[in-house]
Parts: structure tokens; sequence; C-alpha cells
């Protein structure tokens, strides 16, 4: 055995049996964190000069709110025989900066406060004062008031009530301007202020030092009160212009920490979920009830969702201008400061530029991965549900990127024009975004009268519909289109659709839905017509709903 390894368990026997020699409080500092989608992992480093014996050592500056099983603590040159961690309600917290000049403003402009509200009630007194006093000697029971002392009175009660009042109405406006001062101040601190910043985690540590030493402690552990979100911005500056796609993390943290200068990773896995992989259990059949039956259904409805900003113009988001600044002639992008890794398991974002995370759950959005996707352009319309014809791109192979789920802006030309969600586990390799409206393509759908008949033939009756489509490209260029129309579906026996003409042959024909879809090229100034015609019978006593 050792010299060292005896004197350590010397020093442990020791220690069982005699009081720690002495006891040391450090403070722990921040330096990195690991995001998840939720929850955190941080790590705090502190530094202590130790003498050789057994002790104990405090370590504040932690979270009050950590998986106390994640806990973990290691220090060169020193052996730790126990641990135990608290929440500290008795050592005040420091304030940050911010913080605290915010507090000495309120306090000072409360102050103020006061000072003005005690010098309206002596204002209000003293005219109450003048007031009773001008009464009283007005109404001498004993002797006679005469004219001189009453215009004496009159003039002594003008002169000071007036003086008084003029104070209090001063008193009043400056007491209504510190009020919301003092509110302001109030709603930025509580703003601002870090949450549970009233508690402090603490770590007691039981040791055995063999000799005198300097060493850095470090505590590793997980806490739920920290996440990020995965967001984009989606920028088209024009249609001859690269598309530039900006990944970028919401991160926000109620840890009880301000995070300050810390170094951040971002990452999508879950370590606080559940890793005992699931085993079927008995599936016994039993008869439905009604009302499970009704429950089931509405349990399982879901909202319906799109991989796109949606054409219809009822879901078309109002336009605002000039929403993007213009950028520097060479910017500093933080493609050079984000490491992406493609792991088995996750995908983290290590960011080399340290951050300031403020821990009062406010958002802070960080820019992380831009890259160059692939678009392809083209106008859209449905002149059956609209008369407008749509400017729409259409992203590929973004799911390349490793992308996460999530929100994305889309900027076209300077403008915003609309929200749309990334779903890079979809089936579905591309995503469509609607950018803008476009006059100059003109879209006309009309009846044709010629081509439309009602026939009665016994008991029945044949209505013909037949609908042309005139289509120009008034611009100076040629544009690809898609253009869509509809016939009718029978889901009913007693009516039936037939005769269905479609001119010229569509591109597409999902006769399981009755949509037609023509993908064509219109040169400059090209005007072409397209044709729906269709036919319905239907029993002559019975009215169909169009």
């Amino acid at each position: 055995m050792t010299t060292r390894k005896f004197f350590v368990l010397v020093s442990l026997f020791l220690g069982c049996i005699l009081p720690m020699q002495a006891q040391k409080q450090i403070s722990a500092k921040l330096t990195d964190a690991t995001v998840y989608l939720r929850g955190a992992a941080l790590t705090h480093t502190a530094s202590a000069t130790l003498k050789s014996g057994s002790q104990e050592v405090i370590i504040d500056g932690l979270s009050p709110d950590i998986e106390i099983n994640s806990l973990k603590v290691k220090a060169n040159g020193v052996l730790i025989s126990a641990t135990e961690f608290s929440q500290d309600y008795l050592t005040p917290r420091e304030q940050a900066a911010h913080i605290k000049k915010l507090q000495d403003s309120l306090d000072l402009y409360q102050e103020q406060l006061k000072d003005v509200q005690n010098e309206l009630a002596v204002h209000k007194q003293l005219l109450k004062l003048v007031t009773d006093g001008t009464q009283n000697n007005m109404s001498q029971k004993e002797g006679t008031v005469t004219i001189a002392d009453i215009n004496a009175n009159m003039e002594l009660y003008r002169t000071k009530a007036a003086e008084l009042q003029k104070s209090i109405d001063k008193d009043n406006k400056k007491i209504e301007k510190l009020k919301e001062t003092v509110n302001r101040l109030k709603n930025q601190i509580d703003q601002d202020e870090t949450a549970n910043s009233q508690l402090n985690g603490m770590l007691r540590l039981s040791v055995s030092v063999p000799e005198n030493i300097t060493t850095t402690f470090t505590i590793t552990y997980f806490t739920n009160m920290a996440q990020w979100v995965p967001c984009y911005d989606i920028n088209i500056p024009s249609m001859d212009k690269s598309i530039t796609l900006q990944a970028k993390a919401k991160v926000k943290q109620v840890t009880g920490l301000d995070w300050d200068n810390v170094k951040l990773t971002l990452s999508n896995a879950t370590p606080n979920r559940s890793t005992v992989a699931p085993v079927f259990k008995t599936w016994f059949l039993k008869f439905e009830r009604p009302q499970q039956h009704y429950n089931s259904l509405a349990k399982g409805y879901e909202a319906p969702t799109s991989n796109s900003v949606s054409y219809a113009v009822a879901e078309e988001s109002a336009l605002r201008s000039n929403l993007s600044a213009a950028r520097p002639a060479a910017p500093i992008l933080m493609n050079d400061f984000v490491e992406v890794e493609d792991q088995d398991i996750q995908v983290t974002y290590n960011i080399a530029v340290p951050y300031d995370i403020p821990g009062n759950g406010k958002e802070k959005l960080i820019d992380l991965k831009s890259y160059d996707v692939n678009a392809d352009f083209k106008y859209y319309s449905v002149p059956k549900l609209s008369d407008e014809t749509y400017l729409v791109a259409t992203l590929s192979d973004y799911e390349k990127y490793n992308l996460l789920p999530g929100e994305a802006t889309v900027t076209f030309n300077n403008t915003f024009v609309g929200r749309t969600r990334l779903r890079p586990n979809d089936t579905e390799s591309q995503i469509t975004l609607t950018l803008t409206t476009e006059p100059r393509m003109t879209v006309k759908r009309e009846k044709q009268k010629d081509f439309c008949s009602t026939k009665h033939v016994g008991n029945n009756t044949t209505v013909t519909q037949s609908y042309l489509i005139t289509v120009k490209n008034n611009l100076n260029r040629a544009a690809k289109l898609t253009l869509k129309e509809q016939y009718p579906i029978s889901n009913d026996k007693d009516i039936e659709v037939k005769d269905v003409t479609i001119t010229p042959k569509a591109t597409y024909d999902k006769t399981d839905i009755g949509v037609v879809t023509w993908d064509v090229e219109l040169q400059a100034g090209e005007t072409r017509t397209f044709t729906v015609t269709y036919s319905v019978k239907h029993p002559s006593d019975r009215t169909i709903v169009w």
C-alpha cells in the first residue's frame, strides 16, 4: 500500500470519529450548458485552496432546481467521500448589476413619492385649517363682525386657499408621474429578474486531502428548467438569386441563475425520457358502447396541418413590408462559429461564441447555420376558388442539412409573406411556399352556356356543365404555371357523374377526388385555354346540392 493511499484511509477513519478540521465555502461559476429540447446539463467550476486532512467544502452558486441523481462532482487530488445538495434560503443572492441599478432607482423614486405624498397631506390639512378658521371668523357669536372683518377674512382666504390649492394640484401631478415611473421600474425588474432568485443551490462535500493543495471542483448536473426550440428564416431575395435558409434557436431558462458568458451547446436529444423499451400487454376485445365510439372519434381527431403556406385565400397572411434591414457588404456569419454534429441518436450544435442567457424565462434568439437551398419558382392558380394567381417557390433537398422540425418565417423581396413549418421527418422531400400574387398572370374562368344543358328523360334528369379557363401571360418572360380545376364525385348510387372531358389532357387527373392539374409553361404574351365538361344524372324528384 502506497503512502498516499494509507494517508487517505487514515483521514477517512479520523473523519468518522473526529469532527471536521475546517469548513471551506466557495462559489461556483457556470461555464458550460448543453441545452436539450427539454432540460439542460450544466457544468460549474470552483477553485479552492485546501489544507491537508478531513474537512467540509461548501459550494454555492448552483441552480436550486436539479435532478439529484444526475449530480456529479470531481476534483484532482481530493477524495470526496460524501455529498449533500440543499437549497439555501438564508444566504442572500447577489443581484445582477443591471437589476441592482434598477432597484436603486426604484428605491429613490419610491422615497420621492413618499415625500410628495406627505407634502400633499400637509397642504390638504392647511387648506382645511384656513377654510375652517375663515368660517369661524365669519360666524362669531360674541361681538359684531364688521364689513372690514368680512373683507379681511375673504382676502385672507382667497390668497391662502388659492396658494394651497395650487400646491395640491402640483403635488397630485408629481404623484401621478412618480407612480408611473415606479410602476415602469417594477415591471422592468419583474421582467428581468431571475426566476427563483431568492433560492441558492448549495453543495456540501466531505473531503479528505493528503496534502495542502489548490484544486478545481467540477460540478455537473441536469435540470428541467431550460429548453430550446428550433426555428428558421427563409429569405428569398428574388427569383434569380439563391434562397437562404437560416437555422435559429429560441433558448430560455429559469434555472435560478443568470448564464453569463457560457459555452453553449444545443442538442435534440431527450435525456430525461424513459429508456425502457415497450412490451405488449394482452389485447382483449370487447363490444363498443355508443358513447365510447363518439369519444374515440373526438380523441382521434387532429386539425389538418400543412407543410406549406396554404394556397387558399382565406389562409393568406397579411403582407408586412420592409422588415429586413440591409446587411453590410461583408457580414460576419455565425456559420464560422457553429459546428453541427450528426451523431447516431442526436444532432448537436456546438457554438464557439459564449452567450448570456438571462434566468427570467425570456427567449434569446440565436443564429445557427445558414444554408443555400435549391428552389423552383412557378405560378399557381385555382380559379374556381380565387381570381388571384400566386407566385410560389418549391424548396427541395432541405432535409439533407440535418434540420429539426420547427416554424419558419418566409421573406420575399424584403417583404414578410407568411409562416410555415419545416417537417424534415416527413416523407415529403420538398416544401411549397406562397410568396405573393401576380396580376400580370391573368386567369379567367367562365361557364360555356352553349355546352350546358338540362335534359329530362323518364324519371331522370341529366345536367351538363362546361367551364372554359383562359390564361394569359402578360409578363415579359416565359413562366411556369400550375392550373387546377375540379369536377364532382358521387358517393351516392342514385347520382352518376359521367362523360368527364378534359381539354387539353391533364398532367394529373386524380379521379378519386375529382381534381385536375395542368403543369404548363407559357411564353411571354402567350394565351391558352382549358376546358372541363361533365354530366350528372340523378332522379328528377330529388335536388342536388351543387
